[in-house]
């Protein structure tokens, strides 16, 4: 993979949201809708979340997202941010959201 400028990496708006909202897709085996609050602006993400967590894991959830990616709409729902997740290396079939270690408040920027 080619290193990217941080001018580059800068240019992500990575926030903290509290997940609101969560269901499954309709039609869909792997997709999950969620709302999440990202500091009294609630937006909208499609995920392939649904092989590892159930609607009510993520409903309180404290999680890690981008906001600031081109919406994208998929089965009929607008995703307009993106989960942070890890895919374990050794294991593929184990994805975990990265949350903050500590309360903090949704909408508080990642730097």
């Amino acid at each position: 993979m080619d290193p990217l400028d941080f001018e580059e990496f800068a240019k992500l708006d990575i926030r903290i949201g509290k997940v609101v909202k969560a269901e499954k897709v309709p039609n869909s085996k792997k997709l999950l809708h969620t709302e999440i609050d990202i500091g009294g602006e609630v937006k909208s993400c499609v995920g392939g979340l649904a092989e590892y967590y159930t609607p009510e894991d993520l409903i309180g959830k404290t999680v890690v997202v981008v906001t600031n990616l081109k919406p994208r709409k998929m089965f009929g729902y607008e995703s307009q941010v993106m989960f942070l997740a890890a895919l374990d290396k050794g294991n593929p079939s184990n994805v975990s959201l990265l949350t903050p270690d500590k309360p903090v408040t949704p909408g508080s920027k990642v730097t």
